[in-house]
């Protein structure tokens, strides 16, 4: 009987050093450098940074603006939201792709590595889509001394997820929890993605953790993943096709037409359809069963930088850093969140935007109109335009080859200055004739 309890406890402790890995891998590895908290003054700076969408021709302007955003807005977390590189881009492909995208990345990630601020990166659709690897882009994040976590890295689930706590300064008791998680890429019908089933489970037992940690109660969360939630469709009201300024829904308002609601929107702008995906697996139903989350970020849609309440939880639309994919000087910037210790869901929002930096005027008109043509959008807009003045110019030559012609057909005689004849008299009329 004592083997077989021995064996029994054998069994129990093999198990456990096997689910050990499986559970640590969702959290961060902590260190003294690495372990978030509350500042002394009882806040906490998230920084985002979203749709960088570059290629190995990085534009300086979206250097320059990154540096001095971080420079004056101090964060105690930056984080990258994805859509990192113009994967699609053919110009990353030019010769050796991965060494290009490497390239790409660890220009990127310059001033962020200057400042010595923790990061986390997720990714976006066109990450997937880059010449290297999502894996051997996790190895040159991950090289970083302050990156902290990394979808898919080692702090990270196999599905791309992880969380980071975030501790009070005095009694370093878990104040909050940050999720991050991944949106994939493109479904079989060509949607965009979504986080997946398996991800929602993770993220409720994890909250359940944190919740039996907290005294039963939830404990304050936000959420961070690059495609916004499918409900994100309930800050807007469905109207008839033809309404004016009707936005065309994508994914799962497909088919259909929306006007942003102003009673649910509270700040910031909406500028396009929001592209969520058609498929739901529940992560929005599973905030509001677990009650934790209160907020969750995405970005995706480069134009929008929206903020509205869905049925108590908020959604924010970060904006797109963008200079070389399409986007807007009106919200081209980053979004900051601050939090405070002590009440945690009343958090402060501002937008930066880069226009407050970089100008036409201030970084050279020449130089700022060629620094964001780097891009396939905007290459096509500046194609686009010389070809229609090259078409202009072959249709003026054509015109004036034309008029030309015309006139060598039809010579008109030069008459030396004062040959003309003479004038002559008109006939006199005999009066005596007229009536």
């Amino acid at each position: 009987m004592k083997n077989r309890l021995l064996g029994f406890a054998a069994l129990f402790l093999m198990l456990g050093v096997c689910l050990l890995p499986v559970t640590g891998a969702a959290h961060a590895e902590e260190s003294p450098q690495t372990r978030l908290r509350f500042g002394e003054d009882g806040t906490f700076t998230v920084l985002i940074l979203a749709d960088l969408q570059e290629t190995q021709f990085t534009t300086d302007l979206v250097i320059s603006g990154a540096t001095q955003v971080i420079r004056d807005y101090p964060a105690d977390l930056i984080v990258l939201l994805g859509d990192q590189l113009e994967g699609s881009s053919p110009v990353l492909r030019l010769g050796n792709g991965a060494k290009n995208t490497e390239a790409t990345l660890r220009t990127l990630l310059s001033p962020i590595a200057e400042s010595g601020i923790p990061f986390v990166v997720v990714f976006g659709n066109h990450d997937y889509e880059a010449p290297l690897s999502i894996k051997e882009q996790v190895k040159i994040y991950e090289s970083y001394d302050n990156c902290i976590a990394v979808s898919y890295g080692k702090n990270s689930t196999s599905d791309g997820a992880f969380v980071l706590p975030v501790y009070a300064e005095e009694d370093g008791q878990n104040r909050m929890a940050l999720y991050f998680f991944d949106s994939g890429s493109y479904l079989a019908n060509g949607d965009y993605d979504t986080v997946s089933a398996e991800q929602v489970t993770w993220y409720s037992e994890v909250s359940a953790a944190f919740r039996a940690e907290n005294d039963g109660q939830a404990l304050p969360s936000v959420a961070f993943c690059h495609i916004p939630v499918a409900e994100v469709y309930d800050l807007f009201t469905q109207v008839p096709k033809g309404t004016k300024g009707a936005l065309k829904g994508v994914g799962v308002g497909k088919g259909m037409y929306f006007l942003p609601d102003e009673e649910a929107l509270f700040t910031g702008e909406v500028n396009e359809p929001p592209c969520a995906s058609s498929a739901n697996h529940g992560l929005f139903d599973a905030y509001l069963a677990n009650g934790d989350v209160f907020l969750t970020v995405n970005g995706h849609d480069h134009i929008n930088s929206f903020i509205g309440s869905v049925q108590g939880i908020d959604i924010a639309n970060a904006p797109g850093s963008t200079y070389t994919s399409y986007g807007s000087e009106d919200i081209r910037g980053v979004r900051l969140f601050r939090f405070t210790e002590y009440n945690v869901r009343d958090y402060e929002t501002l937008h930066v935007r880069y226009s407050d930096y970089n100008t036409p005027a201030s970084y050279g008109f020449l130089r700022y109109y060629f620094s964001v043509t780097t891009g396939i959008y905007n290459a096509v807009k500046v194609g686009v335009s010389i070809l229609v003045l090259f078409a202009a110019l072959i249709v003026s030559i054509v015109l004036l080859a034309v008029k030309a012609k015309k006139r060598s057909l039809n010579p008109v005689e030069y008459i030396p200055n004062g040959e003309f004849d003479e004038e002559e008299e008109p006939p006199e009329h005999d009066n005596q004739n007229s009536l």
